[in-house]
């Protein structure tokens, strides 16, 4: 945000912390604040701020920042890919609606670029697309960061979500997986929740079926969709799940920090989409790729604050990353974060 000549209120927990990182960006104004303390958020908060927060995990630490913006009148925009939360904020549409607000979740590597390539390859593919499936990629080491890496644990003891048969259904864990064939070969993700169940059937309601997967374990897919099924099976104990969590939260912290830019430098982002007949072909492709996931949702929080602090949005509620400004909007947002259609 500094580097596009926004000033943003930064705020956080720790006063030195963020008093230390305000001077680095050439002396942002700060407020501390505490999701321990709810009134911390709101008292930041006027009707039509814009609040971006990536303080996760979002299931866990999240609500209070969410409420607070809706109880404010304010935009919310968040960095989430935790299927338990992006289904729960969708589950207010109608209540951000009534705010006269804008919630825009998970609007960061995962799941932007996939509504995104979706939305295209849909657009391309007309009425005759009946389903679309989304792999999520990357190129080189993807080094995650210590708030991913217990988001992703969070996540794997919530139950998943998909669109499927023209409705939204629970899953237990990460059920499926999937082959895609890419510029760099052939790749296969790991079925998820994700924002793209919620928002692709509305733009293209022909859509029955919606299938994402996420294709960061390599040749651990199948371990890990395993382990998924696994785990999910045992949170069904009573007191397991309780259990398993406060095990899994002492062995992977989240604030650690990530990749550091020579390492993301190194790495580049990868995502496919295709649209597809009732018989199961492919009816339009859409491939793109950008930089390091990192990079590109700083990039994409950076863009979402710009536009809802400048633009009137076309609609409001809990949305996907096309409903607010248009395809047109995000093809040339994405585009200056470095996000691309491949060759």
């Amino acid at each position: 945000m500094a580097q596009q000549g926004l000033e943003p209120l930064l705020a956080a927990r720790n006063p030195e912390r963020v008093k230390h990182l305000a001077d680095e960006l050439g002396g942002l104004e700060t407020a501390i604040a505490d999701v321990t303390d709810p009134a911390s958020i709101s008292s930041l908060l006027q009707p039509g701020d814009t609040l971006v927060t990536t303080v996760g995990p979002f299931a866990k630490l999240g609500r209070p920042a969410f409420e607070a913006a809706v109880q404010c009148g304010a935009h919310y925009v968040d960095s989430t890919g935790e299927p338990a939360w992006i289904r729960d904020v969708f589950s207010r549409h109608s209540e951000v609606q009534a705010a006269g607000t804008v919630a825009l979740t998970a609007f960061g590597y995962d799941f932007v670029p996939g509504n995104l390539a979706a939305a295209i390859a849909l657009d391309r593919a007309g009425s005759d697309a009946v389903a679309v499936d989304v792999g999520y990629f990357f190129k080189g080491g993807f080094g995650s960061s210590g708030g991913t890496r217990a988001s992703l644990v969070g996540a794997l003891l919530e139950p998943g979500h998909e669109w499927k048969a023209g409705a939204i259904h629970s899953t237990a864990g990460a059920t499926k997986e999937r082959s895609f064939r890419t510029t760099a070969g052939q790749r296969t993700g790991l079925g998820i929740g994700a924002s793209e169940h919620f928002t692709l059937p509305r733009i293209a309601p022909n859509v029955r079926d919606v299938g994402v997967y996420l294709g960061w374990f390599g040749n651990n897919t199948a371990p890990a969709r395993y382990g998924s099924a696994a785990i999910s099976a045992v949170t069904k104990i009573p007191g397991a799940k309780s259990l398993i969590s406060g095990g899994l939260s002492k062995l992977v912290k989240g604030s650690t920090g990530g990749p550091n830019a020579e390492e993301r430098a190194g790495s580049r982002s990868l995502v496919v989409a295709e649209a597809l007949a009732a018989n199961g072909s492919v009816i339009n492709r859409v491939e793109l790729e950008g930089p390091n996931g990192y990079d590109l949702t700083a990039s994409f929080l950076t863009w979402a604050a710009s536009q809802l602090s400048t633009q009137e949005p076309l609609v409001l509620g809990s949305l996907g990353p096309t409903e607010p400004f248009g395809l047109r909007a995000l093809i040339d947002g994405c585009a200056q974060s470095g996000l691309t259609e491949s060759d």
